[in-house]
């Protein structure tokens, strides 16, 4: 997919193809037969199940003469621009090279097939409206304009258009020396030159290519930090990405935790698109005394009886929801082959401990009684989570094992979770510092909010590190070794081994806190993903002879 000569300015994957249309909606669209015919307008595009697109949709007004013209002759391209950023020999170390452009774009050869039914004109604007605001923290809703609505869909009509071959280039410095590279680095270091900026970075994560230094004309202010080595460059990449949108859409405010959460759901949006589409996704509500219980199912094989994953997402016990996992789930269910259930639980610190521990509780009992109805092996069911789903997941073990009974968890996930252990200030210093992806300032803010009024530090099921941890369930770790809290769950581990429980550690060199969250670009998050999805098969196939768990 190039356009010009040069392979190394091809997409890497569809998802570069999707990031660019999701980045640039708006396209031009050139009528095949008579060029002269073309109108710019919003568009979307629609993937097959393995996410390569397979068509475009958008809308025209009625009145618009290129309607009547692909009617007749639905023959067309339609083209992307995405950033693009002129470079000034001024930021090169050798002021003898000539200027340079780095630019985005995409075009689609397609047939335009009209929509005139009112259902689909609808849908089709429903669906680009909920698109263009899902970011934003007052989105407006197409259903507020009430009656004015007939009136702007009788002037509308739609089209599908599937495509038929996709031309791309992405010249992002590709061809540029290493020197070169750094500088335009830090020619791009300019808020207004974002978009260009992570697009290097993006496509220099494939090859492993990083920053050397800023440029000589850089200002000390303007100046490009250099790259921990140690980092995975992709990981690298999207921690500064975090951070930085996280900047830029908090304005500098002090934002309370509501907003907070609305900056960090968008945020990580766009790190949720993309990935597998699961067969079957489902919504249920459990009612509980701290508040409505949400579960998200993904079902891979409707109608047959699987394994589960009960999924508990991150976020300190206070951010993150459903959707900020979405990808991560729907990835595990693809990959191992089992139903995956998240389950959105109340957030500190409106709702400290013992809040969401109690509604994780009450979600397994009520998965585990509605089994047959979701398509569930009842005692095929795994819980886990990251950071603060980690300590959740083990917590809800923890519980389960001392109420008695039958025992429904029959494995665990424990992804970098946040067992409760003090963090020595070694560690604070080396992997907890403003530059991290998870600060000490922040465990320590989160640890707070989750504690509440709690104060007995070591209640096992408010800190694990200190419970009892014989007689739990197989248990997997997955540990990046660049964390704050990585020497936590090794010591954890180690106690569960101690113990005789089954247990398996996998430690990701180069990988930080949260690292799966970085899943589209990272080769070690996509490791990770399948070292989870191979150890989940394995361990959720075998039978069990323990009377104890649910049969």
């Amino acid at each position: 997919m190039t356009i010009g000569r040069k392979n190394i300015f091809r997409a890497h994957t569809d998802a570069d193809i999707r990031q660019l249309v999701a980045q640039t909606p708006l396209a031009w669209i050139v009528s095949a037969a008579d060029a002269t015919y073309a109108t710019p307008l919003p568009i979307q595009i629609e993937c097959d199940n393995a996410g390569r697109p397979i068509a475009v949709v958008g809308h025209f007004a009625r009145a618009n003469p290129q309607v009547t013209q692909l009617a007749d002759a639905p023959q067309a391209h339609i083209l992307v621009m995405g950033p693009q950023s002129y470079i000034s020999p001024s930021w090169f170390r050798d002021r003898t090279q000539a200027p340079t452009w780095n630019f985005t774009c995409a075009m689609f050869t397609v047939r335009v097939e009209l929509e005139h039914d009112a259902e689909t004109i609808g849908k089709r604007l429903k669906d680009l409206i909920d698109d263009m605001e899902s970011d934003r923290p007052n989105r407006w809703a197409i259903e507020e304009m009430g009656g004015r609505y007939e009136g702007l869909a009788r002037g509308v009509v739609a089209f599908r258009a599937p495509i038929e071959d996709i031309r791309s280039t992405f010249k992002v410095s590709q061809d540029e020396s290493d020197t070169e590279f750094a500088d335009i680095l830090a020619a791009l270091d300019r808020p207004y030159r974002k978009a260009v900026r992570d697009w290097i970075l993006r496509f220099g994560a494939h090859t492993g290519r990083q920053p050397e230094s800023t440029g000589p004309g850089a200002s000390s202010a303007a100046a490009h930090e250099v790259v921990d080595s140690e980092l995975e460059p992709a990981l690298d990449y999207f921690v500064q990405a975090i951070k930085a949108d996280s900047h830029r859409l908090s304005a500098g405010r002090e934002l309370d935790w509501p907003g907070r959460r609305i900056v960090a759901e968008q945020v990580r949006r766009r790190w949720t698109l993309g990935g597998p589409t699961i067969a079957q996704r489902l919504e249920r509500t459990i009612v509980h005394p701290w508040g409505d219980i949400r579960l998200r199912i993904y079902d891979p094989e409707p109608g047959t009886i699987k394994p589960a994953l009960v999924y508990l997402h991150g976020g300190g016990w206070a951010l993150f929801s459903l959707d900020t996992h979405d990808r991560l789930m729907r990835e595990y269910a693809a990959g191992a082959g089992i139903t995956v259930i998240g389950v959105d639980y109340a957030l500190a610190p409106e709702h400290p401990y013992p809040a969401a521990l109690e509604q994780v509780c009450a979600a397994v009992e009520w998965i585990a009684a509605h089994a047959e109805s979701l398509g569930v092996d009842a005692t095929r069911i795994a819980l886990g989570g990251d950071s603060a789903g980690g300590n959740l997941s083990l917590a809800a073990a923890l519980h389960e094992r001392d109420r008695g009974g039958k025992r429904h968890i029959a494995a665990l996930v424990l992804n970098y979770g946040a067992f409760g252990a003090p963090v020595d200030a070694e560690t604070r210093d080396a992997v907890g510092r403003e530059k991290d992806m998870l600060t000490a300032a922040e465990m320590d803010e989160f640890s707070a909010l989750y504690r509440g009024d709690a104060t007995d530090n070591t209640d096992p099921l408010l800190a694990p590190i200190h419970a009892d941890v014989a007689d739990l369930p197989p248990t997997l770790f997955i540990v990046a070794e660049r964390d704050l809290l990585a020497p936590e769950n090794l010591e954890m581990r180690q106690r569960l081994k101690s113990a005789g429980v089954n247990t398996t550690c996998h430690i990701y060199p180069g990988a930080m806190h949260s690292f799966l969250e970085a899943m589209a670009i990272s080769r070690l998050a996509r490791q990770a993903i399948t070292d989870t999805c191979t150890w989940l098969t394995g361990n959720l196939c075998t039978e069990r002879e323990d009377s104890d768990f649910a049969n």
